[in-house]
């Protein structure tokens, strides 16, 4: 094949996109961190930021703290998930379709909605938890410290559950029950089961799950910010956000910023690269056979009332009690542990003044449109990159796979970062501090999500179709538009209202990105938390919650719906 039909025009412009919204970053940020000033096109070579940051003894401690949380994380998010998607989809537990619901509800949080919720809840100063917990046992002071590494790890892996569930749920469900009962016809216990079937059949989906949330752990920036920045207590994410925010000098911390980015880089597209080639190995054990498949329900017995107590406890610990205090808090005039004093002075004050604050209005609207345009900018990108992917020829295709699949593994944080050397340097485009700079930044950020789900969807129509339409006389642009776009266009809306609802949630890069006039909701709310207006910052948080949940309703129909053929 020459050279001319591996690069259609298709794939020369998905590749001359990819390469700007993906790797023209990335070189930048590691130019800058071989430059004196930390800008990339300033005079000047050399390793002096490398031996600012590895010879900070605080640099270990960060990369101690890091690990820690991320490991800390994972394997918490794997072992309450994994019980969860297994009382679910394996046992005879009662209220199925509720539990469902209950375990999947807490994506509606955003997570640093959820640790204001346990920094009001557990706070060792003013926690409502710690309030009763001291007059209950007659304590000096509570005994919970939500700021710390522990909490922090505690918080994000009541976040991360309902993930690992949706992840493993599916491999539960799939397993073919004839392996267990050979097992117990021969004399098999539960731990040898475990062991010796579940452990084997599962572990494509479970170690899917464990590099996904090893990604998740390295990156995140909402809990560690929330509840670890203010103490000083830093992962990777927090002390970018902090160097770039909050240390004075103002360019002298870009190089260092660099050269953490970098060294964390290496990692996590380690990571992304384990991670796809585990999830493209679990076909090898699928086990659902057909007619002679049949879902076995292990009978619980005795441990029902347990089971049903785990879920209840679960969607407790990640909804109720933090979005309960969210909205006590919302409804409080100052900061105040719940008691019956306090409920006469409870009103809408809060909520009220939200309507009349020009400020937050504006940054309303910008998330809105922000969150609309790069949803349908990325979703229309993914669905090209779908197509060239599954449908074109030539090695340009795994390029083009490859490079859309990068930024699952780099940090909202380092995205960010990234995108201000780029527009520093690049001077004549005129994004800088403006809202579009953000646009940009969601659509390399949610591109690996769209570009999967889209790849997804496409792989699961026959090539018949379109080969009817080429033969028919139809150009590639007229098949994609009335055969391929009218039957993917269910999964792409599902895709378009997830990237919305993480748009509008989305904090680290924004922070970043923040200037004068593109400020959105998540940092105006960030800002009445860090600014010392919890009560504020609450009331923000639960119209954000409702807006969420409105999104999410949206995108779990759409995502349900079934892709209708076009008219003929």
């Amino acid at each position: 094949m020459s050279l001319r039909q591996q690069l259609s025009p298709l794939n020369i412009g998905l590749l001359l996109l990819l390469l700007y919204l993906v790797v023209v970053p990335l070189t930048l940020l590691l130019v800058a961190s071989f430059t004196p000033t930390g800008l990339p096109l300033d005079p000047g070579w050399g390793l002096v930021h490398f031996r600012s940051v590895y010879g900070d003894p605080g640099f270990y401690t960060l990369v101690g703290n890091t690990v820690v949380f991320a490991l800390g994380c994972t394997a918490g998010a794997l072992l309450v998930g994994a019980m969860l998607a297994w009382l679910v989809e394996r046992t005879d537990l009662p209220f199925k379709a509720t539990a469902r619901v209950t375990i999947a509800l807490p994506m509606v949080l955003p997570p640093f909605l959820l640790a204001m919720g346990w920094a009001l809840l557990a706070s060792p100063r003013s926690g409502s938890l710690n309030e009763v917990l001291k007059v209950l046992f007659e304590l000096d002071q509570g005994p919970l410290n939500i700021y710390s590494l522990g909490g922090m790890v505690f918080v994000e892996t009541l976040a991360l559950v309902p993930s690992v569930y949706l992840i493993l749920s599916s491999a539960f469900r799939n397993m073919d029950p004839a392996l267990e009962e050979a097992a117990m016809t021969s004399g098999a216990r539960w731990p040898q089961m475990i062991r010796r079937i579940f452990l084997p059949m599962l572990a494509p989906a479970l170690l899917a799950a464990a590099a996904y949330l090893l990604i998740v752990g390295f990156l995140v920036f909402d809990v560690p910010g929330t509840l670890g920045l203010p103490v000083g207590i830093f992962v990777v994410s927090s002390r970018i956000v902090y160097l770039a925010t909050d240390q004075s000098g103002g360019t002298a911390a870009y190089g260092q910023i660099a050269a953490i980015g970098v060294t964390f880089l290496l990692l996590l597209l380690a990571l992304a690269w384990a991670y796809r080639r585990l999830t493209a190995q679990a076909s090898r054990f699928v086990t659902v056979t057909g007619k002679g498949y049949r879902p076995r329900e292990l009978k619980l017995g005795a441990l029902t009332p347990l089971a049903l107590g785990l879920v209840v406890l679960y969607f407790v610990l990640s909804v109720v009690a933090p979005l309960g205090l969210l909205l006590w808090t919302s409804l409080a005039p100052y900061l105040a542990p719940v008691s019956w004093e306090m409920l006469p002075k409870l009103s809408l004050d809060n909520h009220i003044a939200l309507f009349g604050n020009k400020r937050l209005g504006a940054a309303s609207w910008r998330s809105i449109w922000i969150s609309a345009l790069s949803a349908t900018i990325v979703t229309t990108i993914a669905l090209l990159v779908a197509w060239a992917v599954l449908r074109g020829k030539g090695r340009a295709r795994k390029v083009i796979d490859t490079l859309s699949f990068m930024p699952l593994a780099i940090p909202g944080t380092m995205i960010g970062m990234a995108l201000v050397y780029v527009y520093l340097t690049l001077s004549f485009i005129p994004v800088y501090g403006t809202a579009w700079i953000m646009v940009i930044a969601y659509v390399t950020v949610y591109l690996s999500f769209t570009s999967r789900a889209a790849n997804a969807t496409l792989i699961q129509l026959h090539p018949e179709l379109e080969e009817a339409a080429r033969t028919s006389g139809g150009t590639p642009a007229y098949t994609i538009r009335r055969i391929v776009l009218p039957l993917m266009l269910p999964a792409l809306a599902g895709a378009w209202v997830w990237v919305v609802a993480h748009v509008m949630r989305e904090l680290s890069t924004a922070l970043l990105l923040q200037g004068d006039d593109n400020a959105t909701v998540a940092v105006q709310l960030w800002s009445y938390w860090s600014g010392g207006e919890p009560n504020k910052a609450a009331a923000v948080g639960v119209w954000l919650v409702l807006a969420m949940t409105v999104v999410t309703i949206g995108w779990q129909w759409l995502s349900a719906r079934r892709p209708v053929a076009p008219a003929q």
